[in-house]
């Protein structure tokens, strides 16, 4: 669970990606605007960071370790799979799960302000991220660009 909720928090990048990629036209994309794509995806990666932080807790809250909290909710996800998990511990993954839930518009508002303010909208990040993925020049570039920030950092 904790897995499918954190690539929840990434639908951005991942949904824009898979979805758009056949049909991203190879154009320009200037230094300024891969900077403030790689700043955006820093910052996602930070509250992808953060999030999953609060889902452990939450998790854990309830009174399950997250490796547990995942094998229930595998059984949960997967028909064919019987779960050995007790009474107890599936009320507890449906209050954890309904946690989680819950907490989901929040991070995914959260993720989006984070986007927003490194000054790209949220239709331009989505835009760069399809045009990234289908052109491999453009990935070398924002590597670079995001490995020299990192470096800048230390």
């Amino acid at each position: 669970m904790i897995k499918s909720l954190k690539n929840k928090s990434l639908f951005l990048f991942a949904f824009i990606v898979g979805s758009m990629s056949l049909f991203a036209q190879e154009q320009d994309v200037s230094d300024k605007e891969l900077g403030q794509f790689a700043d955006a995806f820093t910052e996602v990666q930070i509250q992808n960071q953060k999030s999953q932080q609060k889902m452990i807790a939450v998790i854990k809250e309830e009174g399950l370790e997250v490796e547990r909290f995942n094998e229930i909710q595998q059984a949960v996800m997967d028909p064919n799979k019987e779960s050995d998990a007790t009474e107890a511990e599936k009320e507890k993954h449906g209050n954890a799960t309904s946690k989680l839930e819950k907490m989901q518009p929040e991070i995914e508002k959260e993720v989006i302000a984070s986007i927003e303010s490194t000054g790209i909208s949220i239709n331009d990040y989505e835009s760069l991220a399809a045009k990234i993925q289908q052109d491999q020049g453009l990935q070398q570039r924002l590597q670079a660009i995001i490995v020299k920030r990192q470096g800048d950092k230390s």
